[in-house]
C-alpha cells in the first residue's frame, strides 16, 4: 500500500494538467522573454572612441571563485595603444564551462570592462569550444558602452548617471605617452599621432 499511495499521487498530477491549455515554446524559432536581471555571458566594453577598457589587472581574475578567467597582459605600445592605461589584455580567455554566472568579477573591476549579457545559449558539442577568447566576446568598437550593473542587481534607469570615464592617472600616463605637455612636468616627449575629437577632449581633462 506504501508503495501504491505515490503512484496515484503521480497519476494525479498528470491528470490534473491533462486538460489544461498548453504553453510549450517551439524553441529556437520562439523564445521566451527574459527578465530584465538575466545575466549570462560575459562581454568585454570598450571605451567611445574604441579603446578597450580592459587594463589588465587582473582583479577579476583573481576574484572568480571557479577559476574561469584566464589573463595575459602586457604594456600598451605608445604608437598604437590598445586601451587607456599602461597596460591591455593581449589574453582574455574565458570558460564557460566553469563559470558559475555570480557576477563578482563584474563587481571587481575597476574600469566597467565586464558586463554580463542575457546569451545564455552557451552549449558545445566539445569542451575545448566552451572556452572563449578575447576576440569571441569583445563588444565592437561602434558599441556604446554600457553600466556594467545593468541587468546585474540594480535597478537605476541607464541615463541616470554615465558610464565611467577613464580614470585620471591613465589620462595622464596616456598624455605622457602622446608627448601632451603637463603644466607641472616641463616639456612633453615629442611624440604626437593622436588627432581629432578625442585627443581635444584628452588635452582639456590632462590639462
Amino acid at each position: 500500500m506504501s508503495r501504491i499511495v505515490p503512484l496515484f499521487q503521480g497519476l494525479w498530477v498528470t491528470f490534473r494538467h491533462l486538460f489544461r491549455r498548453r504553453f510549450t515554446i517551439q524553441y529556437p524559432e520562439e523564445r521566451r522573454e527574459l527578465p530584465k536581471r538575466a545575466r549570462w555571458l560575459l562581454n568585454l566594453q570598450r571605451h567611445p572612441d574604441g579603446k578597450e577598457r580592459c587594463v589588465g589587472c587582473m582583479l577579476c581574475a583573481a576574484i572568480c571563485p571557479t577559476e574561469a578567467i584566464f589573463i595575459i597582459a602586457e604594456e600598451n605600445d605608445p604608437d598604437q595603444p590598445v586601451s587607456h592605461g599602461e597596460r591591455y589584455a593581449r589574453v582574455w580567455d574565458y570558460d564557460t564551462g566553469r563559470c558559475i554566472f555570480c557576477g563578482f568579477c563584474v563587481e571587481a573591476c575597476p574600469e566597467e570592462a565586464l558586463i554580463m549579457t542575457p546569451i545564455f545559449e552557451l552549449a558545445r558539442d566539445s569542451r575545448r569550444k566552451m572556452i572563449l577568447h578575447k576576440e569571441d566576446i569583445t563588444v565592437p568598437p561602434s558599441t556604446p558602452p554600457r553600466h556594467t550593473w545593468l541587468g546585474f542587481y540594480r535597478e537605476l534607469p541607464e541615463e541616470e548617471l554615465p558610464v565611467m570615464e577613464p580614470y585620471q592617472k591613465h589620462l595622464r600616463y596616456e598624455a605622457y605617452l602622446r608627448g601632451i605637455p603637463h603644466p607641472d612636468h616641463g616639456e612633453a616627449r615629442k611624440i604626437e599621432f593622436l588627432e581629432g575629437e578625442h585627443a581635444q577632449h584628452l588635452r582639456e581633462k590632462t590639462s
